[in-house]
């Protein structure tokens, strides 16, 4: 995970949509910080690992498409 964190933009949003299985969109799109990144990609690891595997369909920032 680490290269998404320190990549492009795109990257990271590369590995939300491999994360999800699908595309995505933001509800609140967060400033592109390091720290910002970390927490929006423990959200979603906490997230998956609540739904034994399965992404959430939406959460805080994004939603599933």
């Amino acid at each position: 995970m680490e290269v998404y964190l320190d990549g492009s933009w795109e990257e990271f949003e590369a590995w939300i949509r491999e994360k999800a299985g699908s595309d995505f969109r933001w509800k609140i799109r967060p400033k592109d910080t390091r720290s910002n990144r970390e927490m929006i990609a423990e959200f979603i690891l906490a997230d998956i690992r609540r739904r034994n595997g399965g992404f959430p369909v939406g959460n805080a920032f994004i939603e599933k498409t």
